[in-house]
């Protein structure tokens, strides 16, 4: 099948499924565009369970097998994504809880998958599977870290606060930076039996983080710089496009995190373009909004779809339910210790703890990582449990997030 046939045929099903949404479904987008994807793909296994001439499911197969999903979203998609999500970002609200975030992202991101990793071994010791707990922890740094692109487009759809909005997206955007950083040391120690030195790790750290973040700065000022002198809408669109693909992509070619580069990128246009007058930043902004929506309405339609090439096990389904409400408890455990600060500090803690808890919703970033790993037990198990997380928390969390903040902040939405 050829690429223009198949990319079609993706356009064609989330459209399909976005207007079964719209007229039946009645959820939010992404949300109702994945379950719809998720029925579809039910129905046609059933289908070709019990009328064998018919062979739907083993052509959806074929069709989602060909696209290499974390090719797609990690070195694609979210460098656009990422962008789009930034610019609606305050930057000056993000540099005042710059410290409360740091916290949150670092301790939290690191306890998060320790207590995961912990559970898990638990879990799978009680299920007599034997995974070892560096394969565990390993699982609690592909789950821990919570999902940017649902996150912030979730908190912009329900109109907390610039403050809360910053807050909860530092937050997000960040934490994949640290996991990723333990996800690649863990699978290293498996693969190659050598742990890095605390030097090497710390230099990786720096690297990934700070050396990111400068260059996201640098490019995203080379920008500005030329931009300012145009003054022409069409050509800073065509610029901030450059600039998110080309951004991800020398922080890609210089080991660095693409994502925190694209991220520093994003936040320092958005705030170029809040200055500036309507008619100069509207159209520029409601250009990376249509991309952000048709990005992520065709990544969940991808998410909901992923389940006819994952490998089925009861056992693991039965472990995968299990830890599920672990994700919230050790998500709560984490964030109240690392960020007691900000609890402390904020008017309503226990509104602002419930959403950050609540709010965490696992996506295609973590699927993404876990269909990366190395062909090798237990990659499917761990493919499964990642696919349920994501897929329970989307529905389950996602869902329901609405009345979690209306009920503790009613007052301060917009």
């Amino acid at each position: 099948m050829s690429i223009l046939t198949l990319i079609s045929l993706l356009f064609l099903l989330t459209a399909i499924c976005g207007a079964i949404n719209l007229k039946y479904l009645k959820l939010p987008m992404t949300i109702g565009i994945m379950i719809a994807a998720f029925i579809f793909s039910i129905i046609l296994f059933i289908s070709d369970y019990f009328l064998s001439f018919v062979s739907g499911y083993s052509f959806a197969q074929k069709i989602i097998s060909q696209i290499n999903f974390p090719t797609l979203l990690l070195n694609g998609a979210l460098a656009f994504l990422l962008f789009a999500g930034s610019l609606q970002i305050s930057l000056h609200e993000l540099w005042k809880a710059r410290y409360n975030i740091a916290s949150l992202t670092i301790i939290g991101t690191l306890l998060s998958i320790l207590f995961l990793g912990l559970i898990f071994w638990v879990l799978f010791y009680l299920f007599s599977i034997p995974i070892s707990l560096l394969w565990c922890l390993t699982l609690g740094a592909i789950i821990a870290p919570t999902d940017p692109v649902s996150v912030i487009s979730m908190f912009g759809r329900l109109g907390l606060s610039k403050r809360l909005q910053a807050i909860f997206a530092g937050e997000s955007l960040f934490n994949d930076g640290i996991a990723l950083i333990a996800f690649t040391t863990f699978l290293s120690v498996i693969i190659h039996q050598k742990t890095p030195s605390t030097t090497s790790l710390f230099l990786i750290s720096i690297k990934e983080i700070v050396g990111s973040g400068l260059l996201g700065i640098i490019t995203a000022t080379i920008v500005i710089f030329i931009i300012r002198r145009l003054s022409h809408n069409e050509i800073t669109i065509l610029f901030s496009l450059a600039l998110a693909a080309g951004t991800f992509s020398i922080a890609n070619d210089l080991n660095m995190s693409g994502p925190i580069a694209v991220v520093a990128s994003g936040l320092l246009i958005g705030n170029h373009l809040q200055k500036q007058p309507a008619e100069k930043s509207d159209s520029v902004i409601y250009c990376w909004h249509v991309i952000d929506e048709i990005l992520n309405t065709m990544l969940f339609l991808i998410i909901g779809l992923q389940i006819v090439i994952i490998p089925f096990s009861y056992h693991i389904l039965v472990i995968t339910f299990l830890a599920f409400p672990f994700l919230a408890i050790t998500r709560f455990i984490a964030l109240s210790l690392s960020g007691f600060v900000l609890l402390y500090q904020d008017s309503n803690p226990k509104g602002l703890i419930s959403i950050l808890t609540w709010g965490g919703l696992r996506g295609g970033i973590s699927l993404a990582i876990a269909l990366s790993l190395p062909n090798i037990f237990p990659k499917n198990e761990i493919l499964l449990i990642c696919y349920g997380c994501v897929v329970l928390t989307v529905l389950i969390q996602g869902l329901t997030m609405e009345y979690v903040v209306n009920y503790f902040y009613r007052k301060e939405i917009n």
